[in-house]
């Protein structure tokens, strides 16, 4: 497990039961004390926890946390601690959807991330093509996968690849492209905050047989800056649980199939 990952178990965790203890975590994690300690240093300096004698409590009213949690451009970091078993549940019910050797796409999302450490699990044998550093790292020395790097300019904030000169994606054949949004609206369709995300993310559906759209329940009657495509532009949209019955009904009516992961599906 990557550091981001254990980062954001622990967030969860916190929220969950108010408090957390390092000797828990240790044993929870596998890891040594002081890696743990590390994890709880950082996210202390992020003002994401309060570091106390033994573990940990939520940050105080006012803190970092409470003010990035309020700005429409969240980091990576924020959104990948936010609604963690709906992405996970959405996670598992997309890896479901794949065959051995196929060749799949992920984008940048914080969902994405979470999908691509479920391939690894599921899977011997996979081409992965992404723009994300991240999944790749996550994927980099999984035996039998082949993993393909869009390229283009380096975002930082995302860890991402934008801008690509020479779309590598005109060269390909994608089975599957699972792509995350920020905004899923019935009548506009899908969006992103960022322009050229939404360039590359519009390339790799282009160049699949299918688009399958995961998107956790908040982000449903929600549209950002960069539209993508309608929604009948893709052939399915994974959500979760919690997504109430009359934004379903609305989003079916927009000529696409929805489906909705069971609660438990990513433990």
């Amino acid at each position: 497990m990557i550091a981001q990952q254990r980062h954001a178990l622990i967030l969860e965790q916190l929220d969950r039961e108010g408090t957390i203890y390092t000797a828990a975590l240790v044993k929870k994690f596998g890891v040594s004390s002081e890696t743990i300690r590390k994890d709880l240093d950082l996210l202390e300096q992020k003002g994401l926890l309060l570091r106390v004698h033994g573990g940990a409590l939520p940050a105080e009213a006012g803190t970092p946390r409470r003010a990035e949690s309020q700005d429409p451009h969240l980091s990576f970091h924020v959104r990948s601690t936010q609604n963690i078993r709906h992405k996970e549940a959405i996670a598992q019910h997309a890896a479901a959807l794949v065959k051995e050797n196929q060749v799949v796409a992920l984008d940048y999302g914080s969902t994405s991330q979470i999908l691509a450490s479920a391939l690894r699990k599921r899977f011997r044998s996979l081409t992965v093509i992404t723009n994300s550093l991240r999944n790749a790292l996550i994927l980099a020395d999984a035996p039998g996968f082949t993993v393909i790097l869009t390229g283009g300019i380096l975002a930082p904030e995302e860890y991402s690849l934008v801008n690509d000169f020479a779309p590598i994606t005109d060269h390909l054949h994608i089975d599957t492209f699972f792509m995350t949004v920020t905004g899923v609206d019935p009548r506009l369709g899908f969006s992103d905050l960022r322009l050229n995300e939404a360039k590359t993310q519009n390339q790799l559906r282009h160049a699949s047989d299918r688009t399958i759209v995961l998107a956790d329940h908040s982000k449903f009657g929600k549209s950002s800056l960069a539209k993508i495509c309608s929604l009948s532009e893709v052939e399915l949209i994974v959500s979760d649980w919690e997504l109430p019955g009359e934004m379903a009904q609305e989003v079916r009516k927009g000529g696409v199939e929805l489906v909705l992961a069971e609660e438990g599906l990513g433990g």
